[in-house]
């Protein structure tokens, strides 16, 4: 294989991972020299990725993109997230953000809370610029920016929510020195765990990093994803007649080379060349990795008379580009646009 070969396919696969354009992952790896398209990130950045990854929120209800992020950029030592605008037709998906990252301490009569901080434990807000809101982790070197509204909405945003956290009984700590007694408290109390879940933390940056995939190689109108245990669980739902293209995604998050060093099992497949079911719905599920920190994901395709129309709509009303609801949606954008 040729060196232009070579990048040229580099390329492709940082393209669809990220949601950036083909020609500039060129450049970037042009410029950079960079040996692997998507690098991974140290520890201590795949710790604060992940937890950013875990808050996102744009999986609890329809965006413009199927996981709430139009595009990644990924560095060694460096995350920027392009986050959606909306978070279903109204509510902001930038706000709801700040609100699940930014950490916080309860101090309300409920004895029980108090002892479990909010948010991103130890996740600091370094500044607002014109690239974004920066986030990071004390003790260590981590950085992830959150792009998408400017420099004046970003602090407005997290000035209302400072103003707002006395009225629900919290103390803003995004902005301490040092580590709060109640995020020390809830570190210590399993130290074994932390530790484990800090050394599986390139898992849920691997996907951050990779997130894309989801829009780009596979066409789902619905994504959930939570943890399990110390890996992921995820589920995607597909119109009738959108092809599932599970094995597209799954080849391009195990690549050999680039992709994640886990192996895919086929737990289940329901797919078939012909509708020869009546139309059912049909479920595939797929593991990559093994146990604890396995990769789980259910891939369900509609029935054929099932309706999708308050999907589509809050698709529609979140953002979505037509050109995604044609591939994602076919049956209600032709009807829409007809």
């Amino acid at each position: 294989m040729s060196h232009g070969d070579l990048l040229t396919q580099k390329a492709r696969y940082r393209s669809r991972c990220t949601g950036l354009g083909h020609q500039a992952s060129l450049h970037h790896l042009q410029a950079l020299q960079a040996p692997h398209p998507v690098p991974a990130a140290s520890q201590d950045q795949a710790r604060l990725e992940t937890a950013v990854f875990e808050r996102l929120g744009g999986t609890s209800d329809y965006c413009a993109h199927p996981a709430g992020v139009a595009r990644i950029h990924p560095g060694a030592d460096r995350l920027v997230v392009e986050v959606d605008p909306k978070h279903g037709p109204e509510r902001s998906l930038p706000k709801r953000c700040l609100r699940a990252m930014l950490p916080f301490q309860y101090t309300g009569p409920d004895e029980g809370e108090r002892n479990e901080p909010g948010g991103i434990p130890g996740a600091r807000l370094l500044g607002i610029d014109a690239t974004g809101l920066h986030l990071g982790l004390l003790g260590t070197d981590a950085r992830v920016t959150l792009t998408g509204p400017d420099t004046k909405e970003w602090r407005t945003m997290v000035a209302d929510h400072r103003a707002a956290c006395p009225d629900s009984d919290l103390l803003p700590l995004w902005d301490a020195p040092v580590l709060a007694p109640v995020e020390t408290a809830h570190l210590a109390t399993d130290n074994t765990w932390w530790k484990e879940e800090a050394e599986h933390a390139w898992i849920g940056s691997g996907l951050l990093r990779r997130i894309a995939l989801f829009h780009t190689v596979t066409k789902p109108y619905s994504l959930n994803y939570w943890p399990q245990g110390l890996g992921w669980k995820f589920e995607l739902r597909y119109q009738h007649g959108v092809p599932l293209n599970h094995d597209a995604l799954l080849t391009h998050l195990s690549h050999s080379v680039w992709g994640l060093p886990l192996e895919v099992t086929r737990e289940y497949c329901a797919c078939k060349p012909c509708d020869c079911d009546n139309g059912r719905e049909r479920i595939c599920w797929y593991t990559l990795g093994k146990r604890d920190a396995a990769i789980s994901f259910r891939f369900r395709r509609d029935s054929a008379d099932s309706e999708a129309e308050y999907e589509y709509g809050r698709l529609v009303a979140a953002g979505a580009e037509p050109d995604w609801l044609a591939q994602a949606l076919p049956a209600h954008h032709g009807s829409r646009v007809a």
